[in-house]
């Protein structure tokens, strides 16, 4: 990695932190927020199968009471900040 990617990786792990202390995992809402992206374009991304524009991340389904099923997802800071960082 390169001194320009490393000057990012570490202002998107600053500003990860900063924003969220002592989170080493982010949900949806807090990575869109750190992206810069709306909920609306993430559920995009998703419903489109267009991974690559995410970093890596888990994600759980729970089928609520009513049927729906709702997906929860986590990103790992780390994963996030050089994801970012390209």
């Amino acid at each position: 990695m390169d001194n320009e990617n490393n000057e990012k990786l570490e202002f998107y792990l600053r500003k990860i932190e900063t924003t969220f202390p002592k989170k080493s995992k982010l949900n949806q809402r807090q990575y869109c927020q750190i992206e810069g992206m709306s909920s609306t374009t993430f559920h995009e991304i998703i419903k489109n199968k267009e991974l690559d524009k995410l970093p890596k991340f888990k994600s759980k389904e729970i089928i609520r009471k009513n049927g729906i099923p709702y997906r929860s997802y986590s990103f790992d800071i780390f994963d996030a900040a050089q994801f970012l960082a390209k």
